[in-house]
């Protein structure tokens, strides 16, 4: 038939005899109530056949109808970033409000191991205890793949995926539009009469260079030169910003505003230009990034901001949906960034008709 003789029949030994996705047969499995009779049949069958066994998902279908559950994986990071926190509090309150069990794990991956040998969080090796799983963290397509392979249903935070080809389609994942929000803050301080606006960020990271393309892109609609450091001279955001700035300054090349790809950049290029005798916003405006939609006052820092709770929220409600009879692959959601004004930034000329 086809199948390795080596070791146990697998879900996807299941789906290649019944001739259906893996993703039939995970339903089927989980006691799905949505999956056509005819394709239900054949997966029994080559079950029985194949002598296919999955204790894992009895037990899942037998304690759905206690608990229904979902699961937050974040991948490759060491611990909860501030922005992580605003996710994972908006992924639990939406699974509250709608009667929904939520698990938490993180997980560490190579990006470049073959998908097939990949190991996968324990949360999702118990089969059909999660009914589905919502991704975070950084994440590769090698990752995706092997999810895909055991027919898990996941959500995606789209931001931060390395996709090593293009994606012909955006399906099931939340994205926040930090390349739009890029685009308004650079056409802001070309408005202030900025041309020498650098931006700071390390492009090999996703989110970064997310903002950095909307940088470019507004940069490129008004004829102005890119200038940017994008490559981390530091592991700690801080320090990097002020290494950052410091090697600017030091090839006397010309700044009057810095886009930084973080808040935590941003306070290391204030720090490094304050350190060189320039003020800000009276010789340099900042912008930064934040992951609160309003954070204190007290920091001072116009930034682009997203309501990351919101983010999760909207993460959750794909999720859950994904799950319900008739579920199936959702179209991409977009949640804004919103340029917030403060007091980093200024205009370099006067004009009657600047806004402010």
């Amino acid at each position: 038939m086809g199948r390795r003789a080596s070791s146990a029949p697998t879900i996807k030994d299941v789906a290649w005899c019944a001739e259906v996705s893996v993703g039939t047969v995970s339903r089927v499995l989980k006691g799905m109530p949505d999956v056509d009779a005819e394709l239900k049949r054949r997966v029994e069958e080559a079950i029985r056949d194949l002598g296919y066994r999955s204790s894992g998902f009895r037990l899942a279908t037998a304690r759905r109808e206690q608990a229904r559950v979902i699961a937050f994986v974040l991948c490759n990071e060491s611990g909860l970033s501030a922005a992580h926190e605003h996710l994972l509090l908006g992924i639990e309150e939406y699974c509250s409000e709608a009667k929904y069990c939520l698990l938490f794990a993180r997980h560490q991956y190579e990006p470049n191991a073959d998908p097939i040998e990949l190991q996968l969080p324990e949360v999702l090796l118990n089969d059909g205890l999660a009914e589905c799983v919502i991704v975070a963290g950084r994440n590769y397509d090698n990752f995706l793949s092997a999810l895909d392979a055991k027919g898990i249903s996941y959500v995606l935070l789209a931001n931060h995926i390395a996709h090593s080809q293009p994606q012909p389609e955006h399906k099931n994942q939340v994205r926040y539009n930090d390349f739009g929000g890029f685009q308004e803050a650079t056409n802001y301080l070309i408005q202030l009469g900025h041309k020498h606006i650098w931006y700071i960020g390390d492009t090999s990271r996703p989110w970064f260079l997310n903002r950095y393309e909307g940088y470019l892109a507004a940069m490129a609609s008004h004829g102005l030169e890119p200038r940017a450091h994008t490559v981390a001279l530091s592991d700690d955001p801080y320090e990097n910003g002020q290494a950052a700035v410091s090697y600017i300054l030091e090839q006397n090349w010309p700044l009057t505003a810095v886009m930084a790809g973080s808040d935590d950049l941003a306070f290391g290029t204030r720090e490094a230009l304050r350190h060189a005798g320039r003020n800000v916003p009276h010789d340099v405006s900042l912008i930064g990034f934040e992951n609160q939609l309003r954070r204190s006052h007290a920091v001072n820092l116009t930034s682009v901001c997203v309501d990351m709770a919101e983010v999760g929220r909207q993460m959750a409600k794909m999720a859950i949906a994904r799950i319900q009879p008739g579920g199936k692959d959702m179209s991409e959601i977009i949640v804004p960034a919103t340029l917030v004004k403060r007091s980093t930034c200024r205009p370099v000329r006067t004009e009657e008709s600047m806004v402010l």
